[in-house]
């Protein structure tokens, strides 16, 4: 067993590592922010009474109960970041190390030794916890240092930890149901996004149905509040159970198959699919429409409360300056604040997809494709046409629906066309990100990790920088901030344009240097 941890550990420690690091200091930078922004009782008693008017903000970021306390406006601050941080933390640290080890064949190759078959998937579940023990460790210790106390500081890096802990459980358990890697995300973001909605509507209704929810756990434990120790039981037997049973199917399958098997293919392929960007649409379908799921519903849940939200804001003008929303145009402010988290999840979706052809060359299928007649750079073309198509595809559909349900909910179709326009207008700045890691992938392979620390640090920027009144030029680090918070701010032409131009040059640079570079690049 010691020798699979060791394996798991040598092949998988630059990727955890990054997580641990980048997920870390999020927190450790929010506390540090919050902490000199609201440094008086004063502050925090206002801040608490603005962000708790209505329900609509509880869909957002939960319910925290001690609002009224450092801690708890630290939690509120980092709530939504963390509703899917976390999770992915679990997600991508057992996914990497067990099914899709196991789909390019080097499972099948150290099976071959005295390594038994449920000891893969023992061993990424170990080095897994291991890595969530460590962030949550560090978690408890940048709080305490910010003057939360210890004990909050702890049982709130303990929830955290408890639910990445989940959703490693459930990863683990879905790589011996599904046959391929992208099955294992693809159903692990539907499971996050369902976990999202029911704590959303949970805590909206004030209803039971917060309890069925892994992230309805981790506020129920209340750490700035009651401080409910007993509730990370909750999320732990639950990750123990998952785990189990993952490790008990793992022993018992043949290594390659999965315990849910498709129905057999048809005997050949189309004509579409036996086209180069017919095989692209079917290799990245699956995830585009996992990520126009979590659009969709984030979108309708947002969109449906524009009514709530409107309503506290009437209420109480101090909800104004808490959430960032300047001037006498509130609803423009939640649409804009909507867009944002929709570009945000569209530029994880381009990176993701690019990633996709990083796997397609480790696992040796690119070489096989561009031994004949195809052209290296005519398989990138189908697939880059077909990741911009599923990202246009993602922000229109998303963007139809937030204006569909905030019609609904105002009762009003005057701001349709703002709604569409400012989704579009985030189309340069996610073909950014989608540019870089199309360059990362062509020049440099093995540092395709840092498109996901810039998506990181970008996000960190666009969701807590203006609330922690960083400075401009830091917020200008971000791609979604030089957009110009649409349809709140204006959009400007020219910052539109210089965001193409870099997102063009990146894309550039990723075919010329895919076109020189060995395939495949180890």
């Amino acid at each position: 067993m010691s020798t699979m941890v060791e394996i798991v550990w040598r092949t998988r420690r630059r990727g955890i590592l990054l997580w641990v690091i980048a997920l870390a200091a999020s927190l450790v930078a929010t506390a540090a922010a919050v902490a000199g922004l609201y440094n008086t009782p004063a502050k925090i008693h206002t801040y608490a009474a603005a962000v708790t008017s209505g329900s609509a903000l509880a869909a957002i970021n939960g319910h925290v109960e001690g609002i009224d306390s450092l801690g708890g406006v630290i939690q509120d601050e980092f709530g939504f970041l963390a509703s899917f941080l976390l999770p992915l933390l679990g997600i991508g640290l057992v996914a990497g190390s067990t099914r899709r080890e196991e789909e390019s064949g080097r499972l099948e190759t150290i099976l071959g030794g005295r390594i038994a078959r449920h000891q893969p998937a023992l061993a990424a579940l170990t080095v897994a916890t291991a890595a969530i023990s460590a962030t949550s460790v560090l978690f408890a210790a940048g709080l305490t240092i910010s003057g939360v106390p210890v004990s909050g500081a702890m049982l709130y890096g303990a929830s955290l930890g408890a639910l990445a802990f989940v959703f490693a459980g459930i990863a683990a358990l879905l790589a011996q149901l599904v046959l391929h890697a992208r099955g294992v995300y693809t159903w692990s973001l539907i499971t996050l996004a369902g976990a999202y909605v029911l704590r959303g509507v949970g805590d909206t209704t004030n209803s039971w149905l917060t309890w069925l929810s892994p992230l309805g756990w981790t506020e129920k434990t209340a750490p700035f509040g009651d401080q409910r120790w007993w509730v990370p039981a909750i999320p732990a037997v639950t990750g123990l159970a998952t785990a189990g049973a993952a490790v008990w199917l793992a022993a018992r399958r043949d290594v390659g198959s999965s315990v849910l098997r498709g129905g057999s293919g048809p005997a050949g392929a189309g004509q579409l699919r036996r086209q180069p960007i017919g095989l692209a649409a079917w290799i990245h379908l699956p995830a585009a429409a996992g990520w126009l799921s979590g659009g969709i519903v984030l979108t309708a849940l947002m969109g449906s409360l524009a009514r709530q939200f409107l309503d506290a804001m009437a209420g109480n003008p101090a909800l104004s300056q808490a959430i960032g929303v300047e001037g006498d145009r509130p609803l423009d402010g939640l649409i804009a604040a909507t867009q944002l988290y929709l570009a945000v999840l569209a530029a994880g979706y381009v990176i993701q997809a690019v990633g996709t052809l990083r796997a397609e060359e480790a696992d040796g299928r690119l070489e096989t494709r561009v031994s004949g007649t195809l052209s290296r750079l005519r398989w990138l073309a189908a697939h880059g046409a077909v990741i911009g198509t599923g990202l246009l595809l993602i922000v229109a559909g998303s963007s139809s629906v937030l204006a569909l349900s905030t019609a609904w909910s105002v009762g009003s179709t005057d701001d349709t066309r703002a709604v569409m326009v400012a989704g579009l207008d985030y189309l340069p700045a996610e073909l950014v990100f989608g540019g870089l890691a199309l360059a990362l992938f062509g020049r440099w392979p093995r540092g395709f990790g840092f498109a996901w620390a810039a998506y990181a640090a970008a996000a960190f920027i666009a969701f807590l920088g203006p609330g922690l009144k960083l400075a401009g030029w830091m917020l200008h680090l971000s791609p979604t901030t030089l957009v110009g918070n649409p349809p709140l701010g204006t959009a400007q032409a020219d910052r539109l344009a210089a965001l193409a131009i870099v997102a063009g040059a990146f894309v550039l640079v990723g075919f010329i240097a895919f076109r020189r570079r060995d395939v495949p690049r180890t």
